[in-house]
This record gives structure tokens, C-alpha cells and sequence, in this order.
């Protein structure tokens, strides 16, 4: 495919408001009522509202000059910066389309951008610029402006000079930004997303954020769309944005102070982040007033430790796939007492159906697929028509022309009307037949007392079927919780294939660039051999059970399992079965036979099993197990 300009007239949302106040028209309006007001803080530097205007028109006349206009991107590849969010409002001011792609992002990112849009200009430092490689091989490179030799100063006096005529007026329908993501399939994607559904996102946060003025501290990177609610919320409003620099976002402590240096009101979080902040709620100012969480599954467990302490601070639940911009439902009152902690309910402007594989809408209570439709459905995918058609479908239950976005959630409706999340489709596995959910894993386990977070992957080794591997973060002043402990927590709220084989005990949760659970980083932690119980599983080993216990860990490839648990429900399977009945004949021939195994099913019971036959025929002298079995 031939990268193209974004002429998105086709994407254009059947009944799309016209109604809402252009975003870029509302932060010039603060500049106007008050342009000595601080409206952003970053890495040591701040700027007032009339700074920030002037610096971004500097930057708009230098990347027009270089070729940006309505139609084309700029990719803004620096390090998080002052100089990074002047970017994106330079674009917006232009009527251009912004991307932004830190410098330690992979270049296939970059070079998908440029495959998949007419990407004009590259805003990148020194030190980290594009690859020449990756600029030679294509047909028409964008220019690169190395932004170190651009300092604020300079841009805001530029921005002073008088502007020779007008920059033209786009349609609201035209995109503000395009913003990559992997998704599911791992391959990138750019959503686009339109000035007008930015701004209709960004209108209906009022009631949740409030009208006080405030302080908002975001815990995110700029190449993650997330951040934009906060963001523009605070610039149209006439708030201070503070923004980390890479460096203290990656590390709590420095982002706690930041929070306190500023005084913040409000805080933006992914729940795995947040968790980290709250080990240290003292770092906290009392001046906040809000808590946003989003980007990750919230738990009751996360509620009740914010609720503990920071009672006197509101804490909201926001859900949103990135192609519904930013947040489509919010939940304002999490309740910790529940089961689950709801994704809430659709903003203004949003309507959420959750519909079953012929697309009909499913009774309260029953899961579903949730579609989302509405003014904040973003354009597409950029250049890429069939994942578009894909995934953004029409709206059997809308106007004519209208469409809804396929999220490949699984959702379901309350009692209240609230939306509640189950996973993904395609987080679903097949195991022994039955099809799991591991975010439902991940919701049993959060409820046991001694864990903080649970994070669940399927993995298979080899021909072996998939193995359910929990990792496990404990509660501030408990250790580890026993393997035996979760697994016996876990029957009863689980099936049995669902229950973890593997629990791996982490002494934190390593994040991503998004600050998200870092999962390729979890499986790094899975060992070799799968002796992660940390130990010994509790019960008794006397006697045979040593010996038994000791040929179920090399059968199953860990030694997480008890006396008394289900070879199944820990790893087990009809092959395995076999590996463990030639292992057992060899050390005690014909004490048990193959079709026993499966009747006979713990540790305890084989062991009882073979030392009665073995009594038996010796009279009951026992044998007990050599040396080399110990565990």
C-alpha cells in the first residue's frame, strides 16, 4: 500500500456533533483570560498560557516552512519535554495531524508510520535522531528538525512576530493525531482519531474532574493516548498540567515528590503504577482531591488500599480502548465490597452494546462482546481499509451509516446498568477442551488477602499442553503465599482447568513503557525448570509421598503441587499420566496399573496406594525412598 494523505471524509460518523467547542479554540481562550497563569510544568521547566502560545506559534511557522499542512504529520520523536507538547499543539494549530513516537520506541514504528501516512516533518534530538538506514529506503523521507537546536526561548520569540496570514481553517472531521498501537495482533496500527472527537472526549469530563481549578500530575508517556484526557482537560480548562520527565516517571519516588513540589489536585494512573504509588501514600499531598485510574483492569483489592489511605481523595475507574478516544466509560463510585469493580458507564456522546456472535444484544447478567458506538468511534486505522472494515463496523442498531468499534472485550451489564470487564476474546485459551478467561483467574486470585496484584499467562512448553502460570505480588508485609494456600483458594471459584499450575512469586510488578504489567518482561521471570512454589509444598512428606512427590515435579515440570492436590487441576493431562505411570512402575514395578492413575489422583493416594501393595508382599516393611527423590 501507498501511504496517502488523511483525507477522511469517508470515516466521517453518521449524526458525528458539531456542537462541541474545537479544543484548540478553547485553549487559546484561557491564553485570553489568563495568559499568566501556569498551564504546563515539565522536567524543571514551566510555562505560563501566554508562553505556551507563543512557543507553539514559533514551532507552527518553522514546521510549516518545512512542509507540514492539513493532510500531513509531524512525528515528534523526543524525549518527553516541554518541546514535545509544543509539538502537538504547533500541529493542532496548524490544522495538521501530530504522532508521537519516543526516540526508544522501536524504528519499525517510525517506518510504519511513514507506510501508512504522509508524514512530513520528524521532530527528533541529536542523540537519538532516525536511523539514516530507515530515512534511505524510502521514496520521500520527511524533513528532520533536530529539536535541540530549537530552545523554548527562542520559539517563544519567534511566536511574538506578526503572522503573515492565517493558517486554513479545517473541518472538525479532519485528524488531530495518530497514535500506533500493537494490539492483539502485535503488528502496529495508527488510530486516527478526529479534532472533533478529541474534543467531544475531552467536554464531557467536567462533571467527574470537577470546575475547581487544579493540578494534574499524569503518570504516562506521551505516546500513549491515555494521556490526553487529563492533558487537554487541563489546557481548555485553564489548569496546570504537570507532566514527569522520563526519569521520574520510572521512578516512584521521584514522581510522588513531583506530586508534592506542585501541590497536585489530581492524579492519573495505570492501576500497576498506582499500586507502587500507594506503598508510600505519605509521599502524597493533601491537597489531592481525585485519583484517575485507567489502562488496566481496576480491583476491589486497589479500591479498599486507596480507600484505607487516602479516604478523604475520590477515586474514578475510566475504560477505553485507544480507538474509542481515550475514555468511553467511567465508573465515579467503585465500590471495594464487590465481586469486581465496574468499567461504569458510557460519557456523554458514547452508547456501549454488549452483543453475542450474531451481533444481538445479550440479557443483564450474561457476557458478551462490548461494541462501542457513538461520536467517540475514531476514524480507522491509517492506510489500512480491511483492518478498519474489521473492526469498525456498521451499527445494526443506529442511525443509517453509523458505526460501532468491535473492542474484543467480554463484558456484561448489572443489575445498576453498570458495564463490567471479563478479558479479552483473545485472552481466552483452550485447555483440556474448556475455554478460560485469564482475567478471571487474575479476579479469584486478587481476592485472596496475602496478594496485591495477580497477573496470569498461558504458556506451553513444547508439545505440552498450555500451562496456567500466576504471578503473584504480595500484600505490603506478607511473604509469599504458599502455592497449596492459592490453589486451594482458588477451587471453588474456579474450574479446574483453570486453576494456575504455576505460581510465581514476584517481589514486584515490572511495568512497560506504559507503565502497564509488563508480560514479555513476566516471562523472562517463568523458570527453567518451573521450581517457582518457593519450596516445598505444605503438607506431609513421609515415606512414599517423597518419593511420588519428587517424580510429579520432573513429570510436571514444578514442584507447586501438594500432597492432596489433583494431578489435573496442577498440570496434569492423559500423557502425562503416562510419563508418571512409567516412572512410578520402574521404582516399584506393577504396584500400580496405568487406568488407576486416573481414579487415584493425589500424591497421598498413589503413595497410600503403592505402600499398601508393597506391604503386602513385604509384610509391611516399608520402603521408604532413596535419597536422590528428596525434594
Amino acid at each position: 500500500m501507498t501511504r496517502r494523505p488523511l483525507d477522511t471524509d469517508e470515516f466521517v460518523p453518521a449524526g458525528a456533533s458539531a456542537q462541541v467547542r474545537p479544543v484548540w479554540a478553547a485553549i487559546r481562550s484561557q491564553v485570553a483570560r489568563a495568559p499568566e497563569a501556569t498551564a504546563l510544568v515539565i522536567g524543571g521547566v514551566s510555562l505560563t498560557y501566554r508562553e505556551l502560545d507563543h512557543a507553539s506559534a514559533g514551532l507552527a511557522r518553522l514546521l510549516w516552512r518545512h512542509g507540514l499542512r492539513p493532510g500531513r504529520v509531524v512525528c515528534v520523536r523526543t524525549r518527553q519535554s516541554a518541546l514535545s507538547v509544543v509539538a502537538m499543539l504547533a500541529a493542532l494549530r496548524t490544522g495538521a495531524t501530530w504522532a508521537v513516537l519516543e526516540p526508544d520506541l522501536p524504528v519499525g514504528r517510525f517506518q510504519a508510520l511513514c507506510r501508512d501516512v504522509d508524514c512530513a516533518v520528524v521532530l527528533s534530538e541529536g542523540g537519538d535522531a532516525v536511523p539514516a538506514s530507515a530515512l534511505s529506503a524510502m521514496p520521500a523521507p520527511p524533513t528532520v528538525v533536530d529539536a535541540s537546536e530549537l530552545p523554548l526561548a527562542r520559539l517563544v520569540e519567534a511566536g511574538q512576530e506578526p503572522l503573515t496570514g492565517p493558517y486554513p481553517p479545517v473541518p472538525e472531521h479532519s485528524p488531530a493525531y495518530v497514535a500506533y498501537t500493537s494490539g492483539s495482533t502485535g503488528v502496529p496500527k495508527g488510530v486516527m482519531v478526529s479534532r472533533g472527537q478529541l474534543a467531544a472526549s475531552i467536554s464531557c469530563r467536567g462533571p467527574v474532574y470537577g470546575t475547581e481549578h487544579s493540578v494534574f500530575l499524569i503518570a504516562l508517556r506521551l505516546s500513549f493516548d491515555g494521556i490526553l484526557g487529563g492533558m487537554f482537560w487541563s489546557l481548555t480548562g485553564g489548569h496546570t498540567l504537570v507532566l514527569p520527565d522520563p526519569r521520574q516517571l520510572v521512578r516512584v519516588a521521584e514522581f510522588t515528590r513531583l506530586a508534592r513540589e506542585h501541590r497536585v489536585t489530581h492524579l492519573f494512573n495505570i492501576p500497576s503504577y498506582y499500586r507502587a504509588v500507594l506503598r508510600d501514600p505519605g509521599g502524597l499531598p493533601d491537597t489531592l482531591r481525585l485519583v484517575v485510574v485507567g489502562g488496566e483492569a481496576c480491583t476491589p483489592q486497589l479500591v479498599a488500599t486507596h480507600n484505607e489511605r487516602l479516604p478523604r481523595t475520590r477515586i474514578v475507574n475510566e475504560y477505553g480502548p485507544t480507538e474509542t478516544t481515550i475514555a468511553c466509560t467511567v465508573e465515579t463510585a467503585p465500590d471495594p465490597a464487590r465481586e469486581r469493580i465496574p468499567i461504569g458507564r458510557p460519557w456523554p456522546g458514547a452508547r456501549t452494546l454488549v452483543l453475542d456472535e450474531r451481533l444481538r444484544e445479550v440479557p443483564a447478567g450474561e457476557r458478551g462482546e462490548l461494541y462501542i458506538g457513538g461520536q467517540l468511534v475514531a476514524l480507522g486505522y491509517a492506510n489500512q481499509p480491511a483492518r478498519t472494515a474489521e473492526r469498525f463496523v456498521a451499527d445494526p442498531y443506529g442511525r443509517p451509516g453509523g458505526r460501532i468499534y468491535r473492542t474484543g472485550d467480554i463484558a456484561s451489564v448489572d443489575e445498576r446498568g453498570a458495564l463490567h470487564y471479563h478479558g479479552r476474546t483473545d485472552d481466552q485459551v483452550k485447555i483440556r477442551g474448556t475455554r478460560i478467561e485469564l482475567g478471571e483467574i487474575e479476579n479469584v486470585l486478587e481476592r485472596h488477602a496475602d496478594v496485591a496484584q495477580a497477573v496470569v499467562l498461558c504458556e506451553r512448553a513444547g508439545q505440552d499442553e498450555p500451562q496456567v502460570i500466576a504471578f503473584v505480588l504480595p500484600t505490603p508485609g506478607s511473604g509469599p503465599p504458599d502455592a497449596s494456600t492459592l490453589r486451594a483458594h482458588c477451587r471453588g471459584r474456579l474450574m479446574e482447568q483453570a486453576t494456575p499450575t504455576l505460581f510465581v512469586p514476584v517481589d514486584r510488578m515490572p511495568l512497560d513503557r506504559s507503565t502497564k504489567a509488563d508480560r514479555a518482561a513476566l516471562r523472562t521471570l517463568i523458570p527453567t525448570d518451573r521450581q517457582a512454589s518457593g519450596g516445598t509444598a505444605g503438607g506431609d512428606w513421609s515415606g512414599y509421598r517423597l518419593a511420588v512427590g519428587r517424580m510429579w515435579a520432573e513429570v510436571l515440570g514444578h514442584s507447586g503441587a501438594g500432597p492432596d492436590d489433583n494431578f489435573f487441576a496442577v498440570g496434569g493431562s492423559s500423557l502425562k499420566v503416562i510419563d508418571l505411570h512409567d516412572r512410578l512402575d520402574k521404582r516399584w514395578p506393577q504396584a500400580l496399573r496405568v487406568g488407576e492413575l486416573f481414579d487415584c489422583i493425589t500424591i497421598a493416594a498413589q503413595a497410600q496406594r503403592i505402600a499398601d501393595r508393597l506391604g503386602e508382599r513385604t509384610r509391611g516393611e516399608e520402603h521408604a525412598p532413596p535419597a536422590a527423590y528428596e525434594l
